[in-house]
Order: structure tokens, then C-alpha cells, then sequence
């Protein structure tokens, strides 16, 4: 133990001797002393061993809390009694703060170590100083940053007469989780007039930006309840987003105020009423919040692309295609097993709007293509497709939501820079020019949209062993289960450790992203048809005997020979 203590609380110079006194107040916390103490020949002050030893830090801000106007000094505990409200920041103290008995005068420990002057990145011109209380001058002091009435401490700039309560001035000014929504938010540290995603209302501060989503909140919006009950309805009612939007069979009028309920923005509805309401609605007449597992899925939601209700499943099934992305399902999805649905929990989340460097106007997002079964030409990858696209009312512009995902930047685990959006060149995975890629202009290396979104693994029907995406080979010949010659220079799919490999169409299939086999209708036939892709070694089952290539629609009786060809379909409907 240290014979001697120097604490900043006493006049420079001075020192304390540890002594045994046999019966002393402590004249920090006013306990008795049992055993060792500090004490002050000069001053009389004695201080316990356990007082003295606190942290510098936590000795300096025991003086400096007389900036805080009051008369008694401040003793720090550990914990303190639930109904101790911090005079600082109004709140609740359930961990460690100081406080005078006496006066009833508490403080959160972080409350204490605010610094006196700050400078904010809103007003970065003029520093902001701590103040106990508004300033005088005010009949009502207002918090610039959240709007709402300052009580307690304030950083304050007597110039421009500018505020900020104490909770606002510490807010982290980058990235913000929130409880109840899957990404970070951007804090946007510069006012902005702007109507809120979440509840429809205009907003003229700092809003919160999910750059996934699209989407600017309040800040009170980024932390609304997933599932909550109110007065108005006998069952609890669910947060929709704009992402999620609303049924046209809905009722669109608010359930509580009867005003309209836009589909723009998000708000709270039971489905299986065709019930729905404002947030602020539903906020304002709430009972009690339910808490949802996890916050993170939900085992029943409500889709726009879907009139049932879509049911989360764990078990994951790579025999499935999600519906929505045409990807296998690899992690738990949700369906609608009455309908044979299934989509990822990622595609659920999908914006409904959104600008895509590819095309000058916006893009929604369709559930189905209206062309014959939703089969559409994705204008990204140059591919046919099944699944949600991203299209255009204005023009015949299509993508899937691989490629409608897809921004000005793209990082490739293959190449180490950023690839930028940018006109014409010559991909360096396939070998092809393209109209329009993702490039780095100081390595000469471009990807177009198809090669860019080929998945890293791929499975084959003819090998066990999962295929991994390769770059480059270093021998001279290698040789694709066709039995044709691969390009080294090219990307292939190859398992290392069996000598196997496969071009990535021959890994992928010529049609990776159509539903093959699934049966549909056809007005020109009286039996279901499936797509279907005929090989050139492939018997003819037409009438002309004449052999059928690529895509094709066939019957699904066996007993019947009719198979046209998807061109022939084209020609015949669109």
C-alpha cells in the first residue's frame, strides 16, 4: 500500500500519510473508517483506503461536479435504488452514478463525465457549453436535433441560440442498430426535409438511412415495435414496411383515425382482418408490445406477392428454388405450403422501387412477369428467367433480382479493387464483349452482370462433391465433362481433389434460373405443359418426327407427343 496519496482535490503540494486511527468519519463518503486511512496534518481530512484508491478520474470528477451548481458533495455508488431519477438526463439510474442524499441530487456516472464544451457536427462553427439547466432567457427550451423539450442538462451556444439535450449530443454520428429492423442505419448528421418510409409523416431534421432498404426514418420510427395489440382490434396487429406494402383486397382506410392508409409507406395491419392502420395510430392506442423470437423472423408473415400468409421453415431443402430469386434454398425460407411458395427470408426484404444504373427510369418490383408464366429476357445478364423482376412502366425493360441488386460499385472476392459501372468492354471471365460491365480501369479487368453473379459453389448431377468457382488454371489442357477443351483464362467450376471439371454453363445448365418441370396450363393445348430443355441426343416426341432444341414447352401426358418450341411460343403469343 502506498504511505503517501496526492489527490487533485487537495491544494498542490500537500500529501497524506496513511495512518491507523482508531475511530474517523471518511470525509469523502462520510462512512466510519475501519483501518488504514489517509490523513491530511494540515487539513485534518482523513479519507478511507477504499476512497482513496478510486480511479484519478473518478477523484477529479467528485471537484469538477461543483461546475454542476451544487453545494454537498457527491458520493459515488455502485448502485443505485431503481426510483432514483439522474438530474442530468431525466432517466432512471440502475448502475453507477453519484448523488447527495441530502438533496436528492443524482447522476448517472457517464452524466458526470460529460465534457463541459463540445463542438457538434451540425454546428461546428461555434462550441456548445454544458449547462445545468436551460438557459434563462428560454420560456421553453427545444432540443434542435430531436424537437422535443430539453429538461435537464443542455449543450447550449449562446450565438445562435442553438440546443441539444444531452441524449441527442451523444448519439453516435455513423452507423446505429436497431432492435426491430434487420441493417444499420446511417445517423445523417445534416437536416433534411424529407417524408418518413416508415410512417408517412414529413420529418425536417436528421433522419436515419438504411442504405439496404432505401429507406429514411425518424429516429423514433428506426425503433417501432414489430408486433404490438391495441384498443381498436381483437388481435395483435403487425409492422409492414413499404418493402412488404399492402394487399389490394385491404381495406385502405385507417382503422382508427378512418383516414387513408398510402401503400408508400409502412404502418400496422391485421391481415387476417383486412385490418390496417397508421404507426402513429397503432403507437398511440397501443396496450402492449408482444415481443417476436429473436427479433429477427418471424414464424408468419403477410407478402405482397402472396394473398396467404407465408410460414417460416427451418429446414433447409437445396432441392427447392426460391421463387422470388430462382437461387436453391440453402438456409431457412419462407412458404405457403398450400401453394407450393417458397422464398428466402433475404428476397422478402427486397425494395419495391428502386433506380438502377442500367436504366434511365424507376424500377417496381413484380411478383410476375405479365408474359406467358412470367417468363422474361433479363436485360442485365441476357438471360431467360422465372421469378420477381424489376421492370419498367415506361419502356419493355426487365431485370432479375440478381442483377436489379446489383449498384454502381461492385467488390469481387475476384479482383481486388472496386469494379465500376461503365460502357463496353470485353469480360474477363467469359471472354465476351459486352454493352455494359463492372470494370477496373487500372488493371484492365471487367465482369459483365452474368459472370459477376455466378455463385462461388455449384453442385453437378454427374459428381458428388460440391464445385468450387475457379478463376484460373495453371496447366495447358483441361477438359469439361462435355468432353470439350476449357479456356484456362476462362472461369470453370472444378473439385480439385477429383480432377473434375465443367464449364459454367455445363455446371449451371443452359437455363439456371427457369423453373424446368413445373407444370403450367396452355390455352393452345388441353393438358399442362412443362418447360423443358431438349438436348440435341434427345428422341423427337413431335408428330413430325422433327427433333426439338432448347426451350420448350411439352406435354405432360405421356401418351401425347406435342412439344413447341419456346421461339414458336414467342412468335405465336407475344
Amino acid at each position: 500500500m502506498l504511505m503517501e496519496a496526492k489527490r487533485s482535490f487537495f491544494a498542490q503540494g500537500v500529501r497524506n500519510q496513511c495512518w491507523v486511527q482508531a475511530m474517523c468519519l471518511c470525509d469523502f463518503c462520510d462512512e466510519s473508517c475501519n483501518g488504514f486511512v489517509y490523513h491530511c496534518l494540515s487539513c485534518e481530512f482523513d479519507i478511507d483506503v477504499s476512497c482513496a484508491l478510486l480511479p484519478p478520474c473518478v477523484m477529479g470528477e467528485f471537484l469538477e461536479l461543483e461546475r454542476f451548481s451544487h453545494q454537498h458533495q457527491l458520493v459515488f455508488t455502485e448502485k443505485h435504488d431503481e426510483s432514483v431519477c439522474c438530474f442530468g438526463c431525466k432517466e432512471v439510474i440502475s448502475g453507477p452514478g453519484y448523488g447527495c442524499s441530502r438533496c436528492e441530487f443524482f447522476l448517472h456516472k457517464k452524466c458526470s463525465m460529460l465534457s463541459p464544451v463540445i463542438r457538434h457536427p451540425y454546428r461546428r462553427e461555434h462550441p456548445l457549453i454544458l449547462l445545468t439547466n436551460p438557459p434563462p432567457y428560454y420560456s421553453s427550451c427545444t432540443c434542435n436535433f430531436c424537437h422535443r423539450t430539453c429538461q435537464g442538462f443542455v449543450y447550449h451556444c449562446p450565438t445562435f441560440k442553438f440546443d441539444l439535450d444531452i441524449k441527442c449530443a451523444s448519439l453516435p454520428q455513423c452507423f446505429v442498430e436497431a432492435e426491430n429492423h434487420r441493417h444499420r442505419f446511417i445517423h445523417l448528421m445534416k437536416p433534411l426535409s424529407f417524408i418518413c418510409d416508415s410512417c408517412g409523416i414529413k420529418g425536417d431534421h436528421f433522419p436515419y438511412l438504411c442504405t439496404q432498404c432505401q429507406v429514411l426514418v425518424h429516429e423514433e420510427c428506426k425503433i417501432l415495435p414489430n408486433t404490438i395489440e391495441i384498443r381498436d382490434h381483437c388481435h395483435p396487429v403487425t409492422q409492414f414496411s413499404l418493402l412488404q406494402g399492402i394487399s389490394d383486397s385491404c381495406n385502405h382506410r385507417c382503422g382508427i383515425c378512418h383516414d387513408e392508409v398510402s401503400g408508400k409507406y409502412g404502418g400496422y395491419g391485421c391481415f387476417c382482418c383486412d385490418f390496417i392502420v397508421h404507426s402513429n395510430c397503432a403507437v398511440a392506442n397501443s396496450v402492449s408490445v408482444i415481443k417476436t423470437k429473436g427479433n429477427e423472423f418471424f414464424d408468419s408473415i403477410k407478402h405482397f406477392s402472396h394473398p396467404h400468409n407465408l410460414t417460416l421453415n427451418a429446414k433447409v431443402n437445396d432441392d427447392k428454388l426460391c421463387d422470388c430469386c430462382m437461387k436453391p434454398i440453402l438456409e431457412q425460407f419462407y412458404s405457403c405450403e398450400e401453394c407450393d411458395i417458397f422464398l428466402h427470408e433475404t428476397c422478402l426484404e427486397l425494395p419495391r422501387k428502386k433506380q438502377h444504373p442500367l436504366h434511365p427510369h424507376p424500377l417496381t418490383l413484380l411478383e410476375k412477369h405479365p408474359s406467358f408464366e412470367g417468363l422474361f429476357f433479363c436485360d442485365g445478364c441476357h438471360q431467360r428467367c422465372h421469378g420477381f423482376t424489376y421492370s419498367s412502366k415506361q419502356c419493355d425493360f426487365n431485370l432479375d433480382v440478381r442483377c436489379g441488386s446489383l449498384s454502381n460499385i461492385l467488390k469481387h472476392k475476384s479482383h481486388e479493387h472496386p469494379l465500376i459501372f461503365s460502357k463496353g468492354s470485353k469480360c474477363s471471365a467469359c471472354g465476351y464483349g459486352n454493352e455494359v460491365l463492372y470494370s477496373c480501369s487500372d488493371c484492365n479487368f471487367a465482369l459483365d452482370f452474368g459472370c459477376a453473379l455466378l455463385p462461388n459453389t455449384a453442385r453437378h448431377k454427374h459428381h458428388g462433391h460440391p464445385l468450387d468457382l475457379t478463376y484460373q488454371h495453371d496447366a495447358d489442357q483441361i477438359y469439361c465433362i462435355c468432353e470439350e477443351e476449357i479456356n484456362p483464362k476462362c472461369w470453370f467450376y472444378c473439385c480439385k481433389p477429383c480432377n473434375f471439371y465443367a464449364h459454367t454453363k455445363c455446371t449451371l445448365g443452359q437455363y439456371p434460373y427457369i423453373k424446368l418441370g413445373k407444370t403450367y396450363p396452355y390455352e393452345a393445348h388441353p393438358h399442362p405443359v412443362a418447360f423443358v430443355h431438349k438436348t440435341k441426343g434427345q428422341p423427337p416426341r413431335s408428330k413430325s418426327g422433327n427433333p426439338s432444341k432448347g426451350l420448350a414447352l411439352e406435354c405432360t401426358k405421356h401418351h401425347c407427343n406435342f412439344i413447341i418450341e419456346w421461339c414458336h411460343v414467342e412468335i405465336l403469343h407475344f
